[in-house]
């Protein structure tokens, strides 16, 4: 059974009087992963509103935030930080009623005290997710083109969408009639993400740019795996 869905009141110091006018609202709302809730924020909690951060055990340097949870629940596998939410998945052995007050408990104390959530220059350190600049140079003009129009429609229509479950899409690149992507949040382990994969964002995309075959998700390290080959490639031909 899913968690009921809570607000959460911090109450306002002397101290954070300044920095927070009113009081702090955070939601727990359920998603389509039984494994994910979305905690909901009442305010931006990141510079960039259009920036969002998956982060996990092995990258939690880039978010403080994250790696407090991490460091109090072990359960947690992952964290999606977006500009107003903030995505948990779990892991499917644990429950939510041991899991969720552990994550409001620091999501109430970490945000109250406007404590660092994103450390920029550890994210420089390991962001492996966007598309390498020398990568840029594989695509042919039509392929620049398309890749465009794509990320226009995914960045415009396709991502809200995503994000109101808890979830986020990354577009990563255009080749040869496929669109990489990488989907996050609460779509990394959920049953209906092929479904949504297939059904939503492939056919979007497929009916806006004709040349669009087919959508494929791909993890980080897969999409590095899959720029090397490719690379490779383009060199044997030259």
């Amino acid at each position: 059974m899913f968690p009921t869905l809570r607000t959460i009141k911090a109450p306002i110091t002397q101290t954070n009087r300044l920095n927070f006018a009113r009081l702090l609202s955070i939601k727990a709302l359920t998603t389509p992963n039984e494994n994910a809730l979305k905690f909901q924020v009442d305010r931006q909690i990141l510079d960039d509103p259009n920036s969002s951060y998956q982060i996990n055990v092995l990258n939690q340097a880039q978010s403080p935030l994250a790696a407090k949870i991490f460091e109090y629940s072990s359960d947690v596998d992952n964290v999606l930080i977006g500009s107003n939410f903030i995505t948990v998945n779990k892991n499917e052995f644990a429950h939510w009623n041991q899991v969720k007050p552990v994550v409001e408990s620091i999501l109430e104390s970490h945000l109250t005290k406007k404590e660092p959530i994103i450390d920029l220059k550890q994210v420089e350190r390991f962001q492996t997710g966007a598309l390498p600049e020398d990568a840029r140079g594989f695509l042919t003009e039509e392929e620049q083109e398309i890749s465009e129009e794509v990320a226009e429609l995914i960045e415009t229509r396709i991502r809200p969408a995503i994000q109101e479950d808890g979830g986020d899409i990354v577009f990563l690149r255009y080749h040869d009639g496929k669109v990489y992507v990488q989907l996050q949040g609460a779509c990394t382990s959920c049953s209906l993400s092929d479904d949504t994969l297939k059904a939503g964002i492939q056919s979007m995309l497929s009916h806006y740019v004709e040349e669009v075959e087919e959508v494929i998700n791909l993890a980080e390290v897969e999409f590095n795996k899959f720029e090397e080959r490719l690379k490779a490639q383009r060199e044997n031909r030259h």
